[in-house]
């Protein structure tokens, strides 16, 4: 039988009844946990070389499946932080497919991390037109809003991408995360209003419980390897956690804390997941800021 992180958390509220949420339990510098940085897949490395021997003879290949195949050599070659290629394979999906709504949501994603926010928004506007599928295009256009200070628009498309799945936590979060720029206190009720499924042990959750001040950063950071099974996923719910709780700092004035959680979201190397990719952009945004903010200073 498999206990979730979430039954541990409640155990440890339990055992130390009383406790109350103090500066020092914020102070948590010395319990941040670690994982060794992912590699490259050997799977992923097998099947890039099958793609590339059945695309080599595209002339055996319908357009249909020349566009599927270089979609999914795409997504392979994001994995492994190879954008440049990546990013190659999905205009050429496109030019075979312009009907290929995947592959402009994808694309999309790659402008926004290279801070290419009108290109970016028109991708997730042909995706989102041409599919009712690809509901991330409602996230990620949402976040590059935010970015641009577009907030109202942001908070349209998260309660679209929210709608969807309403007792998704991510979802949950998300919605905290975007409506904080517009009403903090009503984006932090909400959040504590957020309802868990019985049967939901989802992992964010508990970052949830932490935000809005159920459990402390320590009491997750104590037990949040526990019921892992290999390096990898403990990677992956570090990444999750470093960026959700630094979000959760960025929004609350905490900019050292929040630029250190963001660092560490990107340790692990989980490429493939979205908060490892959010979190570039923010430690990219943030370094403009801080630029932009010195130079102010030295004309003063």
């Amino acid at each position: 039988m498999r206990f979730y992180l979430s039954v541990i958390l409640l155990t440890v509220l339990v055992c130390l009844s009383g406790c109350q949420m103090t500066s020092q339990d914020r102070d948590v510098k010395n319990y941040f946990p670690l994982s060794t940085a992912v590699q490259i897949n050997y799977q992923d490395e097998v099947h890039l070389l099958h793609l590339n021997q059945l695309l080599a003879d595209d002339s055996a290949l319908s357009a249909e499946q020349q566009a599927r195949l270089l979609y999914d050599r795409a997504l392979i070659y994001d994995r492994m932080g190879l954008s440049a290629h990546s990013h190659y394979d999905l205009t050429q999906v496109i030019n075979i497919d312009p009907l290929f709504a995947p592959a402009y949501n994808t694309l999309g994603f790659q402008l926004l991390l290279n801070r290419s926010y009108d290109e970016a928004f028109e991708a997730f506007d042909s995706a989102l037109e041409l599919s009712d599928k690809v509901q991330y295009s409602y996230l990620h256009r949402a976040f590059g809003l935010s970015q641009v200070g577009r907030d109202q628009l942001a908070s349209q498309d998260i309660g679209k991408f929210y709608d969807f799945e309403p007792n998704d936590p991510y979802r949950i979060l998300w919605r905290y995360i975007i409506n904080s720029k517009l009403d903090p206190e009503q984006a932090l009720l909400n959040l504590k209003n957020a309802k868990q499924l019985k049967d939901d042990h989802r992992f964010a959750w508990a970052l949830i419980d932490v935000i809005v001040g159920r459990v402390t950063e320590k009491q997750l950071f104590n037990v949040i390897s526990y019921d892992v099974e290999s390096n990898k996923e403990l990677a992956q719910r570090l990444c999750e956690a470093y960026f959700y709780l630094g979000y959760w700092h960025k929004l609350s004035g905490d900019l050292n804390t929040a630029i250190y959680y963001f660092k560490l979201t990107t340790a692990g190397n989980i490429q493939e997941f979205i908060e490892y990719k959010y979190a570039l952009i923010e430690l990219s945004s943030i370094q403009l800021r801080l630029q932009r903010d010195l130079r102010i200073n030295e004309t003063d």
